[in-house]
């Protein structure tokens, strides 16, 4: 799951700045304590999925990345930027899960497919070999390049129910 939200920053980063996708990707979070290896930390549930310490990391990194922000510079700065964030998280997935239950809004395969297959398209254009786009994806969390498209159309399907609510 973290790997999917750090891959969320670094594409959406790269497709809105050309930039390769490791150059977006926050370094994974890993402490160290007591011979445990601590990935991830949940810090909310909403309905039945669970929102990650990374996950609103990632989503501040990638807001800096693309806005130009500076972190803050102090840690209650960042505890509080990283509550606000969270909110919104939140909030998008009320949305979605809102959304998914409303029997009146529909997403079809086949338009998160067509969807996913420009987006790959996209990214894909920005490199110059299909091995350079392979490596990127693996520095980005990927092992493969379809873990990439599964990921990408979890995340098209939730935009495009969170979209529809709002229409």
């Amino acid at each position: 799951m973290r790997t999917m939200y750090r891959a969320a920053a670094a594409v959406g980063a790269a497709v809105m700045m050309g930039a390769p996708l490791a150059a977006q990707t926050a370094p994974p979070a890993r402490v160290v304590r007591d011979t445990t290896i601590v990935t991830d930390r949940v810090i909310a549930v909403v309905g039945n999925r669970p929102i990650l310490l990374s996950q609103v990391d990632e989503e501040i990194f990638m807001r800096q990345s693309q806005a130009g922000l500076k972190t803050p510079d102090s840690e209650s700065a960042m505890d509080s930027l990283r509550r606000s964030v969270m909110s919104d998280i939140i909030d998008e997935e009320l949305l979605v899960q809102e959304a998914e239950r409303d029997t009146t809004i529909k997403v079809t395969d086949e338009e998160v497919v067509q969807g996913v297959e420009q987006q790959v398209k996209n990214v894909r254009s920005r490199f110059t070999s299909e091995v350079d786009f392979n490596n990127e994806l693996k520095k980005a969390g990927f092992d493969t390049p379809d873990e990439y498209r599964r990921w990408t159309a979890d995340n098209l399907r939730r935009s495009f129910y969170r979209t529809r609510l709002l229409e």
